[in-house]
Order: structure tokens, then C-alpha cells, then sequence
């Protein structure tokens, strides 16, 4: 007998039923089998249309979930649209962005009842959905979105401000909700005026917050001042990378996700002090790798030797004879095989939120074709805000409204969909065990305890492969462990040291 194993993760929900079935059953019970049938048809053909999977499908209600809000709000539009003109057959629908577990062959989850308990707010033939999902699709030209506020759902501890959406495309008679709607937002307006602006603060707070955020650290900031330069791999490819700092050379392997001068991980964003605080005592080298950044764009090779030629090209540039390697998150991998090959000059090995290569981790079949839906719709909708955002919440799932839309920026700038799908499809197959086994130089490895990116289990499971290495937690941190000030301090007691390589 097959076990089943519970998978967590954060989905849009989508849920219809059919107005009017239970009338439609007392009068005429072949005509509800009927429209029944034909209700479970259509939502598991859009459905599929739409990258989602219908999951549960009882009496008038149906139950499909999406990789992205967009997708779910998109399946929704094009369910309405399809039944504009159906008298026999007219839906309500409720979708909600939440964290859901799949048991089975169900879906439970406070975000399942807040997606059914958002659906009968719904006119006939009409879409409501939560502020999580509004958010995630609001600047999309096709889709209108009228307010109904906050609203108080059954078993649902804390009221959810719900909106109402529909195609710009379609000019439906207006239902008397979405006329009350308008009318509220007239009286809003009034009062907007009167206030001084509060409730268009209220409305735009997170966009205008993440704007000054974006856009303060270029007039106010006065970030470390970095040394940018080329280099050219062995195959061919420009690697842009900086310095800063003085002192004995470190070189900070990543190889995704960033941008030298705009990114994340640059000096203009670094709010966290890691670059400062590495550039203390050290010669911080950092770089985008191919395909990402300021590093050349137009590649197709992703694999693990690419990358670690991406690091022999920079040390070669700058001559340096020995160095220390840290190794972030993704580049854990590429800073372990170039250990391994290249051990008279590497000094010391630091390993941060990280793990042994993505295919030493186990993994769902259901998890491995998740994966692949992802990486496709990564490939060919990367320039979609809700497409990023999806990808924020595998990487952040605890990330608020503003950080969110900061970080979706910094994806933007960092890389396009190919790169990004290829990157991951090459470091999906990877496999480092044997390489950190054979590791002679001194290691640390760092985790935290609450990383729910790169779980803490693979961080053990990497220091246990690594001879002699040394392992510390950080207690309560998550994948963001690097700038923790606990970390920053273990990582330059760690490099202070002059210990011999082991052998």
C-alpha cells in the first residue's frame, strides 16, 4: 500500500458552485444532473487550459488550485466569459492566495475556507476575490476590480477585505453589489478630499512604500564604492564582477538572483551591512553569474562546470593565488566542486544556507512535476509580476506586502525567464555528496534553524558529509541567516583563522 504524504504549499484556490442548483434539483432533477455535469467539465478543461488541476468536485462545487494568482484570476474570466450567455448555467466564484495542504487527493487549509467563504459574495456569473490575490493582479490592463471592503467570514478569525473582478473587455450590467461598490467609492472620494489623501494612503501604501524604497538609496545612501570589471570564461562568456574592501580575498559564489549595481546583494540595496561588514577585513569579490546581471545574458549553459568556470575566470582576472570561498544558498555547489578541484588554492570554505545539490534532496514525484510547471511558466511568463511573485513565495514564504514588491523588482532586473528556468534546470540535477566528501580544506557550514527555503535538515545533512567541517545554527533565523549579525561574526572569526588545510 502506497503512504501518503502530506505536501504544503501556497496556491491560489479557486472555488465555483452553481447558482440556483438546489431550486434546479426539487423542480427538475435530470435537468441538475445535468448542469452539474457539465459545470465539472468546463472548470476541469479551463482548469487545465490554465497550468491548475481541478481537485474536488462535490454536488455544485468545485475546488481547482493554480501555481499563480494570475492564472487562477485568468481561468476564472475566461470561465464567466464562456457562460455570459448560458440561461442554464450561471456560476459564482471565489478565489484566495493562501497556504494549503495537499492530503491525497484533497486540499485543506484556512486558505480553502477563505476562498469558499469568499464565493458567495458573488453576483451571479460573478468573480470576488481576496486582497492577496487583488494585489498580485491589480496592474493588469485586462482585469477591473471594484472594492466590497473588509468583510467578516465565517470561521475566519480576522475579516478580509475582498474585491470584486471582472474583464475590461466584457460591460456587464452592473449587480446591485458592485453599484454599491461605487457608491462607496464616491463617498471615499469625498472623504479623500476632506482627510488630506488618508484613504488613498491607505489604498497605495504598499506600491508607494516599495517606490521610496527603491528609489531613496540612490539620492540618500552612501554605499561602498566597488570596482567593477570583466572576465572571460573558458567557453567564451562575460562575467561582470566587483571588489570591495581590502585585505585577504574572499570571493562570494551565488550565481543567480542578482545585479552588481541594481540588485539585491549591490552595494546601493545592501540594507543588511553584509557587503560592508565582509569589506571590513577582507577583499570581498562578488559577481553575477552567466546568464544574470551585468554578466552576459544571451547563454544556454547552466550546468555545474559552466559555473565553476564562471569562478576561474574571476580569480584568474584578478590573479589571485589563494583565496576563501563563500558559498550562498545556490552556489553552494559551484563553491564545493571548485573546492574540490582546485584545494592548493582555496584557504578556507565557508557554506551559508545551503545544501548538497538539489537532486541529493528527496522529492515528490508530485513536488518534481510541480517543479516542472514552474520552470515553464518561468520560461515563457517571467515578464508577469504574479509568474515573480510565485517565485518569491518559494523563496520567501513570510515576506510582507512591501518586501514583496521590492523583491519582485529586484527578479525583474536580475534576469529573464530563460535564464532563470535554465539556471534552476541545471541545478535541479545536481548532486554534490561525493564532492563534499572529498573536501580537504577547513569548512563552516551555517544554518538556520527556521530556513524554510533550504530546509535545516540539509544543512545538517551537508556538514555531516563534510570532513572535519564545523557546524553552527543560528537559532530563529531563516534563509536570510548570511546578514544575520550572528553569522557575520562567526564567518570572520572563522577567516581570521590560520589554520593548515587538513589532509
Amino acid at each position: 500500500m502506497t503512504e501518503l504524504h502530506d505536501d504544503r504549499r501556497i496556491l491560489a484556490i479557486l472555488f465555483t458552485d452553481v447558482v440556483g442548483y438546489t431550486a434546479l434539483t426539487e423542480r427538475d432533477e435530470k435537468a441538475a444532473v445535468r448542469v452539474r455535469e457539465r459545470h465539472r467539465t468546463l472548470v476541469r478543461a479551463l482548469a487545465t487550459q490554465f497550468e491548475g488541476e481541478l481537485v474536488e468536485s462535490r454536488g455544485d462545487e468545485a475546488l481547482a488550485t493554480f501555481p499563480s494568482a494570475l492564472l487562477a484570476v485568468d481561468c476564472a474570466l475566461a470561465l464567466q466569459a464562456t457562460l455570459r450567455d448560458d440561461r442554464e448555467l450561471a456560476l459564482r466564484i471565489g478565489i484566495h492566495l493562501g497556504d494549503v495542504t495537499r492530503h491525497g487527493q484533497e486540499v485543506i487549509g484556512e486558505g480553502v475556507n477563505v476562498a469558499a467563504r469568499i464565493r458567495p459574495l458573488a453576483e451571479p456569473g460573478g468573480i470576488c476575490v481576496s486582497e492577496s490575490v487583488y494585489q498580485l493582479v491589480r496592474s493588469r490592463s485586462h482585469i477591473r476590480a471594484a472594492p466590497l471592503g473588509a468583510q467578516t467570514l465565517k470561521n475566519v478569525t480576522v475579516p478580509v477585505n475582498v474585491f470584486v473582478l471582472s474583464s475590461t473587455s466584457a460591460q456587464p450590467t452592473r449587480p446591485r453589489r458592485l453599484r454599491r461598490a461605487l457608491i462607496f467609492s464616491a463617498s471615499a472620494l469625498v472623504l479623500v478630499l476632506v482627510a488630506g489623501g488618508w484613504a488613498l494612503w491607505s489604498l497605495y501604501r504598499v506600491p508607494i512604500l516599495a517606490s521610496i524604497a527603491l528609489a531613496a538609496p540612490r539620492y540618500f545612501s552612501n554605499p561602498i564604492k566597488q570596482k567593477l570589471a570583466f572576465a572571460t570564461t573558458s567557453d567564451g562568456v562575460r562575467i561582470a564582477y566587483a571588489t570591495t574592501g581590502s585585505g585577504p580575498p574572499v570571493v562570494s559564489v551565488l550565481g543567480w538572483f542578482t545585479h552588481l549595481e541594481r540588485g539585491f546583494t549591490s552595494p546601493l540595496y545592501d540594507q543588511f551591512g553584509w557587503i560592508a561588514k565582509m569589506s571590513e577585513r577582507s577583499t570581498l569579490v562578488r559577481y553575477d553569474g552567466r546568464g544574470f546581471g551585468l554578466s552576459e545574458r544571451n547563454v544556454t549553459d547552466f550546468s555545474l562546470d559552466a559555473r565553476v568556470r564562471d569562478v576561474e575566470a574571476i580569480v584568474d582576472a584578478l590573479h589571485l593565488e589563494r583565496f576563501a570561498l563563500y558559498g550562498i544558498s545556490t552556489g553552494g555547489p559551484a563553491a564545493i566542486a571548485y573546492s574540490v578541484r582546485h584545494p592548493e588554492r582555496v584557504t578556507r570554505l565557508v557554506l551559508i544556507e545551503t545544501h548538497p545539490g538539489s537532486a541529493s534532496l528527496p522529492v515528490s514525484a508530485a513536488d518534481a512535476e510541480a517543479s516542472q510547471k514552474i520552470l515553464s511558466l518561468t520560461r515563457t511568463s517571467w515578464e508577469s509580476q504574479a509568474v515573480r511573485d510565485m517565485w518569491i513565495s518559494l523563496v520567501n514564504p513570510n515576506i510582507d506586502d512591501v518586501s514583496r514588491r521590492v523583491m519582485n523588482e529586484f527578479l525583474q532586473v536580475s534576469a529573464d525567464g530563460p535564464a532563470m528556468a535554465g539556471f534552476f534546470t541545471a541545478t535541479n540535477a545536481e548532486d554534490v555528496s561525493e564532492q563534499a566528501a572529498a573536501i580537504r580544506v577547513p569548512t563552516l557550514v551555517i544554518h538556520g534553524d527556521k530556513d524554510m527555503t533550504i530546509k535545516f535538515a540539509y544543512g545538517v545533512k551537508l556538514a555531516s558529509l563534510v570532513p572535519g567541517s564545523r557546524f553552527e545554527i543560528i537559532q530563529g533565523a531563516d534563509h536570510g541567516a548570511y546578514y544575520d549579525p550572528r553569522a557575520l561574526k562567526l564567518v570572520a572569526d572563522f577567516l581570521a583563522q590560520d589554520e593548515p588545510a587538513t589532509h
